[in-house]
């Protein structure tokens, strides 16, 4: 089973301070553009299988 997000906080997150939290102006870009669904298509098609253990996000 393929992960792409992990919604959960962990306990670094949680003691890291919001502003490390924060991503620049050019990795927001990237982001958003990593985060399109025709990126990812391919990697779905081939990795999202039912049987085994989860993937990490």
């Amino acid at each position: 089973m393929l992960r792409l997000r992990n919604e959960q906080l962990t306990i670094w997150d949680s003691i890291l301070p919001k502003e490390v939290l924060e991503l620049s102006p050019e990795l927001k870009t990237v982001d958003r553009l990593l985060d399109d669904e025709r990126f990812m298509e391919p990697f779905l098609s081939h990795w999202n299988i039912r049987i085994g253990r989860p993937t990490v996000p």
